[in-house]
């Protein structure tokens, strides 16, 4: 139980399909992603 050990992403087939293509490499969504966090340590709270 809880979460997965590993997970995999193939972008190619909703390029393929969609026409749509990621504008941010991996590395990218990560370093924005925990930038967020840091900045955000409480989430978007209570509005």
């Amino acid at each position: 139980p809880g979460d997965i050990a590993q997970c995999y992403a193939d972008p190619s087939k909703a390029e393929k399909e969609l026409g749509w293509k990621a504008s941010r490499s991996l590395e990218k969504m990560c370093q924005d992603s925990w930038n967020w966090q840091r900045e955000n340590p409480d989430g978007y709270g209570e509005e």
